[in-house]
């Protein structure tokens, strides 16, 4: 090639890259279509202060949790179960949790665990596909309890959660399950 060809090339080749580049970042950052106020989409505004704590009760999620086929799904029985904790409705609970997860939680005990608990500002960063019938979503939320009701290693009572649970579909349903993806959860005191 001459080289009074090449800085035509040159430039074609640059304008084309960046046209494709221009393209790809308008693609990416697409926002979702809200629903209500179902998406939560990112924000300069600060966090949910003190007083008001632990905010909104509405199960949000991130514009990539939005996108997952089974984004809805996720965060309609995520609503029920922090509903029913918020509620304090031991019945509810069961039916957004496995059948394992009932058998192995009392009711009395429940009961006495969340007897002072409130959740909110719930936002689901991302979800998973484990397999075709197990689901991992990674979550922060918001919850006030009494002091005694506290975890005994975070002794607050304002707490501020980044967990990972586990969903499996039982039936026709997405349920709550144990497994060790919780074991990871992470808090710090608000």
């Amino acid at each position: 090639m001459s080289s009074r060809l090449l800085l035509p090339a040159v430039l074609v080749l640059a304008a084309l890259t960046a046209a494709v580049g221009f393209l790809a970042r308008e693609v990416y950052q697409r926002p979702a279509q809200a629903v209500g106020d179902r998406i939560a989409v990112p924000s300069a505004s600060s966090p949910v202060p003190r007083e008001e704590q632990p905010g909104s009760s509405t199960v949000q999620l991130s514009i990539d949790a939005a996108l997952h086929p089974d984004g809805e799904r996720v965060r309609e029985v995520l609503q029920r179960y922090f509903d029913a904790i918020n509620a304090h409705d031991y019945d509810q609970w069961t039916r957004t949790v496995t059948g394992d997860r009932v058998t192995k939680t009392a009711r009395t005990r429940w009961e006495s665990d969340y007897e002072t608990s409130r959740n909110g500002t719930i936002l689901v960063h991302r979800i998973e596909s484990v397999s075709p019938i197990r689901l991992r979503v990674m979550m922060t939320f918001v919850s006030t309890q009494a002091i005694a009701k506290a975890p005994a290693d975070l002794q607050a009572d304002c707490i501020t959660w980044r967990v990972v649970y586990p969903l499996q579909a039982e039936g026709n349903a997405l349920r709550v399950d144990f497994g060790t993806e919780g074991s990871s959860s992470q808090s710090t005191a608000c």
